[in-house]
């Protein structure tokens, strides 16, 4: 009886951690840092995150950006979310932008995912994250992001590793190595 109420018990906080959004009850009701729901950080939940990023949805960084985060992508540093938006207004202004993860893992307070973005250029720019870009233009990344996950669960330090970055104008392509 008492195996079987335990292993209910796991599976019942296992389905619980696969839903997603959920609210923690805390002993100290004043604390509203810690009363806020928050998003689990499963693999579902940051399929979402890919999701809303793909729809150029700057919510996704609210909703799974720490405040304070940090983000390192090559030698470009952003810090917090309002460098974040303004970062991918640039890009999301001038390219069409789509990430797919390749591999994914992670342990709780990390997560690793071997990505692969394809931007494609809808405008010409002088002055584009990328430097001079024409319409029709395409870039590949692929490489590897390690995102650090706070008690709150939410992304507070982003490492972005380069494998290649391409870049393939009138059907020529070119490996960048770092872009910034």
């Amino acid at each position: 009886m008492l195996k079987t109420i335990k292993i209910s018990l796991c599976m019942l906080g296992l389905a619980a951690a696969a839903l997603g959004p959920v609210s923690h009850v805390y002993a100290d009701k004043n604390d509203q840092e810690a009363s806020k729901s928050y998003q689990m950080l499963n693999r579902a939940s940051f399929d979402n995150y890919i999701a809303m990023f793909n729809a150029k949805n700057p919510q996704a960084f609210e909703a799974y950006f720490a405040d304070d985060m940090r983000m390192q992508n090559g030698h470009l540093v952003l810090s917090g979310i309002p460098a974040v938006k303004e970062h991918y207004h640039k890009i999301w202004s001038l390219m069409k932008e789509e990430l797919n993860v390749v591999n994914y893992v992670s342990d709780g307070s990390s997560l690793a995912v071997e990505m692969k973005t394809h931007f494609t250029v809808m405008h010409d720019s002088d002055n584009s994250p990328f430097g001079k870009v024409k319409k029709g233009e395409n870039f590949d990344y692929h490489g590897v992001i390690i995102y650090k996950i706070n008690h709150m669960g939410k992304f507070n330090d982003i490492k972005v590793a380069y494998l290649d970055f391409t870049r393939t104008t009138d059907g020529v392509t070119q490996s960048l190595g770092i872009v910034h």
